[in-house]
């Protein structure tokens, strides 16, 4: 019988393809006071992407939820909350 230990790293093989990380968009123009000032009407428009960095950009609460898999509804909402807590920290 073969120890225990030696078929466990007989299994254990690296992946057959690398770990890639996934590419993010640059947030250097999405400051708080940048978000602070977008205009209320202009949320609807954005892409999800976009709705995407302004929350995470925002540095809310929110932000730390997994943005991904909401919805682009609830995504809104938090864009609107990232902005209206911005204008209260510029404030």
């Amino acid at each position: 019988m073969p120890p225990a230990n030696a078929t466990l790293s007989a299994q254990r093989q690296p992946p057959a393809v690398p770990r890639q990380t996934p590419r993010r968009e640059p947030d250097e123009a999405l400051d708080p006071a940048t978000i602070a000032e977008l205009p209320a009407r202009q949320i609807p428009h954005m892409t999800g992407q976009e709705l995407h960095r302004v929350i995470r950009a925002a540095r809310t609460p929110a932000a730390l939820a997994r943005v991904d898999y909401l919805d682009r509804g609830t995504k809104e909402r938090l864009a609107h909350l990232a902005r209206l807590s911005c204008r209260n920290r510029k404030s």
